[in-house]
C-alpha cells in the first residue's frame, strides 16, 4: 500500500460517511476550496484533524439548528491542489459535482465513495478538465455499470481492463485496483499522514456561517 499515492484511500476511513476527494492540477488548495464553495465563498474556520472537522460541523449545526454544513480540509502536495469534504457532503459536491471547479484550464479529479448510503453505491471516479468532463466509471464493476462514460473514456480503458476491474467480484479488491490504475495514470497523490493524522487549514464551503 503507498502512502504517497491515492492507493490508500481503499484501506481507511476518512470520515464516518466515506470520503469526497476533489484534486487539482493547475490550482492550489486554497484555489480549489473557494471554487467548492457556494456564493460568498469560503469561510475559514480553525485548523482542523478530520475527527475535529467533524465535531465543528456537528456544533455549528447543531447551534443553528439545521444540518447542511459541509467543511473541507485543504493543501498542497506533489503539485496538486487537494480538498476533503466533511460534514453534509453526500449528493452536494458529488457524484460528478462540477460547477465550474475545472474553468481555466484546470484538471479536477474527483474521488468519491458515500459508503454509509443504504443503496451501497460503488466508488467512483470524474476527471473534469476546462470546464467540461473528461471521463469517470465506478470503481466497483462488477454488479453495477461498466461503462467508462466521457470523451476521454480511452485515457483510463486499457488499464481497466489489464487491470480486471470489470471482471473482479469483490468490492474492496475492485477499489483498491482503481486507485492503483487512476495514481499511475494521472500521477495523482494525496498525502495519507497529513490526511489522517496531522491538522490542516479548514474552511466551510456550505453553511458558511461560523459562531
Amino acid at each position: 500500500m503507498s502512502s504517497g499515492g491515492i492507493t490508500w484511500i481503499a484501506d481507511e476511513d476518512i470520515s464516518w460517511l466515506g470520503y469526497c476527494i476533489k484534486l487539482a492540477r493547475g490550482l492550489t488548495g486554497e484555489e480549489l476550496t473557494a471554487r467548492l464553495a457556494a456564493t460568498g465563498g469560503p469561510v475559514p474556520v480553525e485548523a482542523t484533524t478530520g475527527p475535529r472537522a467533524e465535531e465543528l460541523i456537528d456544533e455549528l449545526d447543531a447551534e443553528r439548528g439545521d444540518g447542511a454544513s459541509i467543511a473541507v480540509r485543504y493543501g498542497d502536495h506533489a503539485g496538486l491542489g487537494f480538498a476533503v469534504a466533511y460534514g453534509h457532503w453526500p449528493s452536494v459536491l458529488g457524484p460528478a459535482y462540477h460547477d465550474g471547479t475545472s474553468r481555466n484550464g484546470a484538471h479536477v479529479f474527483e474521488l468519491y465513495y458515500e459508503k454509509q448510503n443504504a443503496k451501497v453505491p460503488p466508488p467512483a471516479f470524474a476527471y473534469f478538465h476546462d470546464d467540461s468532463y473528461v471521463c469517470g466509471f465506478d470503481m466497483y464493476m462488477n454488479t453495477w455499470s461498466q461503462e467508462i462514460t466521457g470523451p476521454g473514456a480511452d485515457l483510463v480503458r486499457v488499464d481497466i481492463v489489464a487491470a480486471g476491474i470489470p471482471e473482479e467480484k469483490e468490492r474492496d479488491t475492485a477499489h483498491r485496483a482503481s486507485l492503483a490504475v487512476l495514481e499511475q495514470r494521472f500521477e495523482l497523490a494525496l498525502p495519507r499522514d497529513l490526511i489522517l493524522d496531522a491538522s490542516l487549514p479548514t474552511a466551510l464551503v456550505r453553511g458558511q456561517q461560523p459562531r
